[in-house]
């Protein structure tokens, strides 16, 4: 049995890479200010805000799991969150993003 927990990092791993995909398709666009690029511009803040509200709901979860905010994100960083992920990464030094 999948646990919750598991359900809702893979839920937001998914979130983020529709993001990445959109924004990237976007970029790379044959024509980025046609009405096209315009409407998935608009679908692209829809996905942006429904993650921030997936992440803002689950933040214990995916905080506590070493999981920030998506940097195309509008939510602004708490201290809690910030502290829970340190702690993840105090615990697991190997599994720290490399940017």
């Amino acid at each position: 049995m999948i646990s919750f927990e598991h359900r809702v990092l893979s839920e937001y791993k998914l979130k983020t890479s529709k993001i990445d995909t959109l924004s990237n398709s976007i970029i790379s666009h044959r024509d980025p200010h046609g009405q096209e690029a315009k409407e998935a511009s608009d679908f692209l803040d829809v996905l942006i805000n429904e993650t921030d509200s997936f992440y803002d709901k689950h933040s214990d979860i995916l905080s506590n799991n070493g999981k920030r905010p998506h940097p195309r994100s509008h939510l602004l960083e708490s201290k809690q969150w910030n502290e829970n992920i340190e702690k993840f990464y105090e615990k697991n030094p190997y599994r720290r993003r490399k940017n």
